[in-house]
């Protein structure tokens, strides 16, 4: 009897760099309850917030300038 076939579809890789970060202890936490209700990995909660702020920051002038 020949055994049932299993196909893979082929994904082309994601070009990925991996950096270590710091982060506050409450951040931390609340990403981790992100993290489990959502259950989403850590990098895929990380990378959604940070895409989320690089396209939607708005950088100001220093007011401190005199």
């Amino acid at each position: 009897m020949a055994k049932p076939r299993l196909a893979l579809e082929k994904k082309a890789p994601e070009p990925r760099v991996s950096r270590l970060i710091s982060i506050n202890t409450d951040l931390y936490n609340q990403l981790m309850d992100i993290k489990h209700e959502t259950g989403l990995t850590v990098t895929a909660v990380v990378n959604k917030f940070i895409a989320y702020g690089v396209k939607n920051v708005e950088i100001e002038d220093n007011k401190n300038d005199d």
